[in-house]
């Protein structure tokens, strides 16, 4: 049934593009998607699985001075396992734009370092750096400087919703002893534009107090920083980023939650667009000071979009994690479909 109504999405998606042309600017502008996964491991063949990943429809609205967003998502079955249920709003937010940026207020998204750039997420979500939306307030704005641009956005968190596409065990969202308090993030950022090239450093602060629940255990504040450079050259685009965290060290040998450890973390990707395919190329480190631990990732990959709205990736993941016990590496194949239109 998944399949078949990707099928039916391909045809329909070229009559929305030209219905859009005549849309009252004033109606809200709708999105549907849906995506499919196939997971391939190299050696442990017994644990691939192909799933519907999730179908999304969002609407988005703007009229003069007010803005609105909604991402409503579903899968087949439980979400993740520490969500209990299988449709969730992945974003939602009303806005207000102001002279100095749009306020926006309800479950807002993140926007801190670099964002991920493959299917299944490298530095950020499989780390523990949060890139899911959640519920609180934002300002994002930006200036214009002759040809260059100086951006910004300061963001308040409230509370998570355990909806989220980390690692389990990795971070807050899967944990059912803590949940997230008070947090905070910024990020500044300058385009430097010169036509055919161009170079935007930014610098990211968050800080967000994981508290305990339900007599569980004691609270602490975690607090990451990161500097990031994206250069670009025609279609050729890359992009390094530096990366700290002050959090709850672990201890050596004992269990604990990588991404409340102190570590320290680089990222390095190269990407080459072109109109029908786009070719790239990541790499992380992630040194987990506490538990004494190091992650590495490479992951190399092909994105296909022979017309809009349709896209699909091949990547191949090599992930070695090195610990006092020894390393262990785990190698896949990521197969992803996304339809919308």
């Amino acid at each position: 049934m998944v399949f078949a109504f990707l099928a039916m999405s391909v045809f329909p998606a070229a009559r929305g593009e030209d219905a859009s042309v005549k849309t009252d600017p004033d109606l809200p502008k709708f999105r549907v998607e849906a995506v499919l996964y196939d997971y391939e491991p190299v050696s442990e063949r017994s644990e691939r699985f192909a799933e519907f990943y999730y179908g999304a429809l969002s609407a988005e609205w703007t009229r003069g001075v007010f803005a609105a967003k909604a991402d409503v998502r579903g899968a087949e079955g439980l979400f993740r396992p520490y969500y209990q249920g299988s449709v969730w709003l992945q974003e939602g937010w009303a806005s207000l734009a102001t002279p100095v940026g749009a306020v926006r207020i309800g479950k807002v998204a993140r926007d801190f370092g670099l964002e991920d750039e493959s299917f299944i997420g490298t530095l950020f979500t499989a780390n523990g750096v949060a890139r899911n939306p959640d519920w609180g307030a934002g300002l994002v704005g930006e200036k214009r400087l002759e040809f260059d641009t100086l951006g910004w956005s300061a963001r308040y968190y409230a509370q998570n919703d355990h909806v989220a596409w980390e690692d389990e065990g990795r971070n807050v969202e899967s944990d059912p002893t803590r949940v997230l308090r008070d947090a905070f993030e910024a990020r500044v950022f300058y385009v430097v534009n010169k036509g055919l090239w161009s170079l935007k450093p930014a610098v990211s602060f968050a800080s967000a107090g994981l508290d305990g629940k339900d007599g569980g255990p004691g609270s602490f504040r975690r607090t990451d920083g990161a500097f990031d450079v994206t250069a670009t050259l025609g279609p050729f685009t890359l992009l390094l980023e530096g990366f700290t965290r002050s959090g709850q060290r672990c201890v050596p040998g004992a269990p604990c939650r990588l991404a409340y450890d102190d570590g320290t973390a680089g990222l390095a990707g190269f990407r080459a667009e072109f109109p029908t395919v786009t070719y790239r190329y990541l790499y992380s480190v992630w040194h987990y000071l506490g538990a004494e631990a190091t992650e590495q990732i490479h992951l190399p990959g092909v994105v296909w979009t022979p017309r809009k709205g349709l896209a699909a990736t091949i990547e191949y993941s090599s992930r070695s994690m090195r610990r006092l016990s020894g390393t262990a590496v785990v190698k896949t194949f990521h197969l992803g479909l996304s339809v919308a239109f």
